[in-house]
């Protein structure tokens, strides 16, 4: 499932981003020591400690000394949904 949604949005920028800021990959996630984050689609608090998911974004240095910048956005489970049409809104 989330390899699939993975090929499918991959290259796509979040709605929240300018367009260097691309999804790279998207992981199911549990962290067993807990702690809690912000759903990025939804901007309800989740607890990490349950399933959730963590978008991978990319933006490419325009150095070619420097690597490229990351960040991770923290989904709730239960705006897979949400999530789709979050990265559908920007076409």
């Amino acid at each position: 499932m989330t390899t699939a949604r993975t090929a499918r949005f991959r290259g796509r920028s979040p709605p929240d981003r300018d367009s260097e800021w691309t999804v790279s990959t998207i992981n199911r996630q549990m962290n067993s020591d807990g702690g809690v984050g912000v759903c990025a689609v939804t901007d309800e608090t989740i607890s990490l400690s349950q399933p959730h998911f963590h978008v991978t974004l990319r933006r490419e240095s325009e150095h070619r000394f420097r690597s490229d910048e990351h960040d991770q956005l923290v989904i709730s489970e239960a705006a897979l949904d949400e999530l789709d049409e979050w990265l559908e809104s920007k076409d």
